[in-house]
């Protein structure tokens, strides 16, 4: 019998998906509005169903059964899943508003709001899925819809090239994560996350190779997806997708997916490859921000900045703090979905007001001005940023001291807590530089009035940004969210240093007085630019990952191919025509003993035989005389053997 709570669950799973179809179905005109409404009741049901369903409620239902091996398919709540689920709504819902006003001019917006609803869909399935086959049909979905999303402009050039590569870099995490799979259903026959997590508990009865293997393979999913060193390039290059989309899929949702999956199947993982976490979650951190100070592209910086506060959250789980990890993931998704909205207000302006097709509304070096133009943004910029450079009083500066906490008390290698620290400094000038330039310099006048439908989600994510939405403690390390989920995760203490919040705090001051001083002083121009010839190669280039993967890994594959092709053209199929020539040959000499030696040898006893009852034949002459002498002569020739 399906009760109350399992309503609650499938109704959170399919009205995105019926809303998609709803949404398409009524055109440019509605579709908007379509998938808004719905949205709007799924962010109800999922408040709801945080406050009314019990921790631990599940539905299960057979899906596949292959004689003794069975597979189900079910929806699992706890506390996880209930602030996941409201995150997702929350944003889904604040983009799909923002999105009515950034697409109305768009003619196929009744595409894009349906793939809204798809998407949605899919993340929530990654959500609730109670096992991990099913986790993985939905992750899969989540790709395919952002694929679709990624390329929705795909009568231009790059969209098409963007969704491909996200596409296909996140098949690697896909090949992994099916490892995973692999490997614990033939250790525990069954996929079941809460059964696994039991077996965990207990002591897991696998073979330690075995279970860094399935560890090894959760993990290459989540590098995939949440774009780990060094698969991370596509994420920036995804950008070329519609804004609003970037705010959903590349701050809050599917970028966040493998987090949420590593903290999931944390006691799954093994120390060998909690390290291995840890260490790739430094190098993200450090070499996304890296990458994003060479940055002109206002969506591109934001994007490597996403990449390297993912690294954070992974660096967390590696570290042994999953609750921080999760905890960061939850502020980051509302801060970095307000600044990726805030760059989706700023060019929507430049598209409303300037009509050049050769003019780059995302180049950050064409603006300036923008503080009293777009008011709204302004502010909401200028908070979401604090909060990002982890200043006290934002929710940033609560998770990131946890993230930095966990990091410098684990047994991590002393230069993951370099890369972590070093990052602050990084993230606080990047974001900074952006701020500057975009909001400061000459004055712009304009009569451009923002819409009620793109201030409406700044100004709910920047008041998300605050503290006061988690904790009414500014300085405390608990908050809602970690005392909900230390509830069902193991939650240590992260290691208390009076010195860590003063020292991230003059990192993230000196990053936007660095900042300030390069952008609007010009202070600082000539030894960064005589220090850029060094670095600022790798900045651009994003420490030439692409490169490597074009050159060294595609160029690899392509060059092994050809060999392989040689081998076989030139070495294989010839040794094959060889043989063939060889049996042809070997063919005919057979056929000659056929013919000459086994056909003659068969004539020839045909022909005895032959001969032979011939001269019989002769003997029956019927000359009753002949007849007496041959028995004569036959009497004769015995009498002489028997004498």
């Amino acid at each position: 019998m399906v009760d109350l709570n399992s309503i609650l669950m499938l109704a959170i799973l399919l009205l995105p998906l019926v809303g998609g179809l709803l949404a398409y179905m009524a055109g440019n005109r509605g579709g908007g509005v379509t998938i808004a409404t719905v949205f709007a009741g799924v962010l109800g049901i999922a408040v709801w169903s945080f406050l009314t369903i019990p921790a631990g409620t599940d539905l299960q239902a057979d899906w596949i059964r292959l004689g003794q091996y069975s597979f189900a398919v079910g929806l699992w709540y706890d506390q996880l899943t209930g602030i996941m689920v409201m995150v997702v709504a929350l944003i889904a819902l604040l983009v799909a508003v923002f999105s009515m006003e950034y697409m109305k001019h768009d003619e196929s917006r009744a595409r894009y709001f349906g793939l809204l609803g798809l998407f949605a869909f899919s993340m929530y399935g990654i959500v609730l899925s109670s096992n991990l086959l099913l986790t993985f049909v939905f992750w899969e979905l989540v790709g395919f819809s952002s694929y679709l999303l990624i390329g929705f402009w795909f009568d231009q050039v790059k969209p098409p090239l963007s969704s491909f590569k996200a596409f296909v870099m996140n098949k690697v995490g896909d090949a992994g994560f099916l490892l995973g799979i692999f490997v614990l259903y033939a250790y525990f026959k069954t996929l079941n996350i809460a059964e696994l997590l039991v077996l965990a508990e207990a002591g897991l009865d696998i073979p330690d190779a075995m279970l860094f293997m399935a560890g090894l393979g959760l993990f290459l999913a989540a590098v995939g997806k949440s774009a780990q060193f060094p698969l991370q390039t596509w994420l920036p290059d995804a950008m070329t997708g519609p804004t609003p989309v970037s705010a959903l899929i590349h701050a809050a949702t599917m970028v966040a997916a493998g987090v949420y999956l590593l903290v999931r199947v944390f006691p799954l993982l093994s120390p060998d490859v909690l390290q291995l976490i840890g260490v790739i979650g430094g190098v993200t951190a450090f070499t996304g921000a890296f990458a994003a100070f060479a940055q002109n592209d206002i969506k591109k910086i934001l994007a490597y900045s996403t990449v390297s506060q993912l690294g954070y959250m992974v660096m967390a789980i590696g570290a042994g703090f999953p609750v921080a990890a999760f905890f960061h993931l939850v502020t980051h998704a509302f801060f970095k979905a307000g600044l990726f909205l805030c760059a989706g207000s700023i060019i929507h302006y430049f598209h409303e007001t300037n009509h050049d097709h050769a003019f780059d509304a995302q180049d950050i070096r064409n603006m300036g001005g923008l503080r009293t133009v777009l008011p709204v943004t302004f502010v909401a910029f200028t908070i979401c940023t604090l909060s990002l450079a982890g200043i006290p009083l934002f929710s940033g500066f609560l998770s990131k001291e946890l993230v930095l906490g966990g990091v410098l008390s684990s047994g991590l290698p002393m230069i993951v807590s370099i890369f972590a620290l070093v990052s602050v400094f990084m993230t606080a000038a990047y974001m900074a530089r952006l701020y500057f330039k975009v909001f400061f310099g000459e004055k712009v006048e304009s009569t451009f009035m923002e819409h009620i439908r793109v201030k409406l989600p700044l100004i709910v994510l920047t008041a998300l940004s605050f503290w006061i939405a988690f904790t009414l403690n500014p300085f405390g390390s608990h908050t809602g969210v970690t005392d909900a989920l230390a509830q069902i995760i193991a939650n240590p203490e992260p290691g208390h240093y009076a010195w860590l919040p003063m020292l991230s705090v003059v990192l993230a001051v000196s990053g936007i007085l660095v900042a300030y001083l390069y952008v609007e002083k010009g202070m600082l121009v000539k030894p960064v630019s005589a220090s850029k010839k060094i670095w600022g190669g790798l900045s651009a280039n994003n420490f030439y990952l692409d490169h490597f993967h074009r050159k060294i890994v595609a160029g690899g594959a392509m060059k092994g191919a050809s060999f392989l092709f040689f081998f076989d053209k030139k070495i294989l199929d010839r040794l094959i025509d060889l043989l063939a020539k060889a049996e042809v040959v070997f063919a005919h000499f057979v056929g000659l003993i056929d013919k000459h030696v086994v056909d003659g040898l068969v004539k020839l006893l045909a022909w005895t035989a032959r001969f032979a009852g011939g001269r019989t034949r002769k003997l029956q002459s019927g000359n009753v005389q002949m007849y007496f002498v041959w028995a004569l002569f036959g009497l004769l020739i015995i009498v002489y053997f028997l004498t």
